[in-house]
């Protein structure tokens, strides 16, 4: 085991142990402190410091606990005292001293059998850097490199937001081919297309490490996850493929498939997106029956996730859901149809906005991220918000309501 295993609250003291077994290095990404941070100006501004610098940077690890020589860890130190009220101190440090709030930082206290506590702390590569130290009249932005944080330069400040709208624009423009390959029926099978099949839900999971060419996935292990694979409102089978490894619904036509790409990303999908009502005599009303399609995303996004947890695959991530072909349909919501408030979507394609998975969770954590996106998606037809309708459904993304 490592402290750089995916999951910060299994972290345990073995784990601690092997770092100064190992006479671990300090680096780009892990930096050692003897003694807990004060409460001085000087203590906040040095925390806030090695916070943003990680994540302005590559991201890493800052463990609170460990002595060292020369970067090398030596023993453990272990800090007495409140760890929960340590915790709650640096949280709110880091909250409110850093500009704009870094998303996804991850504390953990590790009790040492002697006593005491080790204190783990994940800072991720940052979505939306740079960073800025925001204390006691100080504004300076931090970086870092093999021997530690440093303050930025103008140049490396430059290039540090270009890498920012960098990664953003590769994600964005990975979703937009995909799409239109899917779109054009080239995806990785071709979907079903007879009556009853019309309009596609494509949800993409998007580990930045995969667009900063950190991620590669052990295809034979995907396999011993297949069950937390399966496509959207379905089960399929399971077999490697040349992108990585698939799970397709099983059908003369498939129906849906999940993929997972070498690098990480998968990329999830379900025909049957419309219906077709008999409004008047020759008049067809096109619905997206809303109740059919979050119920799948609920479902299977967090299964989604325990798989790229299972398969080592660092967050943060961007979830992308995205509707095609559903040019013209309202929204049928819950058992209700009510096309008198809306306006018809009014484009062939919906890519909803991309939302940040900062860390692994909790399953109703997940659900929740996704709330943001559905309320633009009702927002398309002229509705302010989902929250109501996202009511109806409980904390294990089960439907409970009536509307």
């Amino acid at each position: 085991m490592s402290i750089f295993q995916p999951v910060l609250e299994d972290v345990a003291e073995v784990d601690v142990a092997e770092l100064v077994a190992d006479a671990q290095h300090e680096g780009l990404s892990l930096e050692f402190k003897r003694d807990m941070y004060g409460n001085s100006d000087a203590d906040r501004k040095e925390f806030l410091k090695d916070l943003s610098s990680f994540a302005n940077s590559a991201g890493g690890y800052l463990v609170i606990g460990i002595d060292e020589d020369q970067g090398a860890a030596i023993a453990t130190t272990p800090i007495a005292g409140d760890s929960d009220a340590a915790l709650q101190r640096l949280e709110q440090i880091a909250r409110t001293g850093i500009e704009p709030r870094i998303v996804g930082i991850r504390m953990r206290a590790v009790p040492m059998a002697a006593g005491g506590f080790v204190y783990v702390i994940r800072t991720p590569k940052s979505w939306n850097p740079p960073h800025r130290v925001s204390y006691q009249n100080s504004n300076r932005f931090y970086l870092r490199s093999s021997a530690g944080a440093h303050e930025a330069s103008v140049e490396e400040l430059r290039a540090t937001f270009a890498n920012g709208a960098a990664m953003h624009d590769r994600m964005s423009e990975y979703v937009r081919n995909r799409i239109q390959r899917i779109a054009d029926n080239e995806g990785i099978v071709p979907l079903a297309r007879e009556d009853g099949t019309e309009g596609r839900l494509i949800i993409h999971i998007l580990p930045f490490a995969a667009f900063s060419g950190g991620s590669q996935i052990d295809v034979a292990a995907a396999r011993e996850v297949a069950n937390l694979l399966q496509p959207l409102g379905a089960t399929g089978r399971s077999r490697i493929n040349f992108e990585g490894f698939m799970v397709v619904r099983t059908a003369e036509v498939a129906r849906g498939y999940t993929q997972v790409f070498r690098n990480g990303v998968i990329e999830a999908t379900k025909v049957r997106v419309i219906s077709l009502h008999q409004q008047q005599v020759n008049q067809q009303v096109l619905r997206v029956p809303t109740r059919a399609f979050v119920e799948p995303i609920y479902a299977r996004l967090p299964s989604y996730m325990r798989a790229l947890q299972a398969l080592g695959v660092p967050p943060p991530f961007g979830i992308s859901i995205s509707l095609i072909e559903v040019a013209n349909a309202f929204l049928g919501i819950g058992n209700f149809w009510d096309e008198e408030n809306q306006q018809p979507i009014d484009r062939p394609n919906l890519v909803l906005p991309m939302q940040i998975i900062a860390d692994f969770g909790d399953d109703a954590s997940y659900r929740s991220a996704v709330t943001p996106a559905l309320d633009a998606l009702w927002n398309a037809v002229g509705l302010p918000s989902a929250a109501p309708f996202v009511a109806n459904f409980n904390e294990r993304g089960e439907w409970i309501g009536r509307n």
